[in-house]
């Protein structure tokens, strides 16, 4: 991702760089055959600071916006 500089917030608990994305590429490698970067190719690393660990994505476990659809009716 390419960013543009937005703004910077710093207060006693924070410091984050806010951007704007202006240009989005990847590797021919991570596409899925209609040209959407697929998850599973993509063999993303994620920080998660609060347990201190690394993690891939990998497998999809569940459909966006649909997966909880049937409990709302109850």
């Amino acid at each position: 991702m390419e960013c543009e500089l937005a703004e910077i917030v710093e207060t006693d608990d924070i410091h984050a760089v806010v951007g704007t994305i202006v240009n989005v590429s990847a590797d021919e490698k991570v596409l899925s055959d209609n040209g959407k970067v697929d998850p599973a190719k993509l063999n993303a690393l994620i920080f998660d600071q609060f347990r201190s660990g690394y993690y891939v994505v990998g497998e999809k476990v569940g459909k966006a916006w649909n997966a909880g659809k049937d409990l709302m009716k109850k």
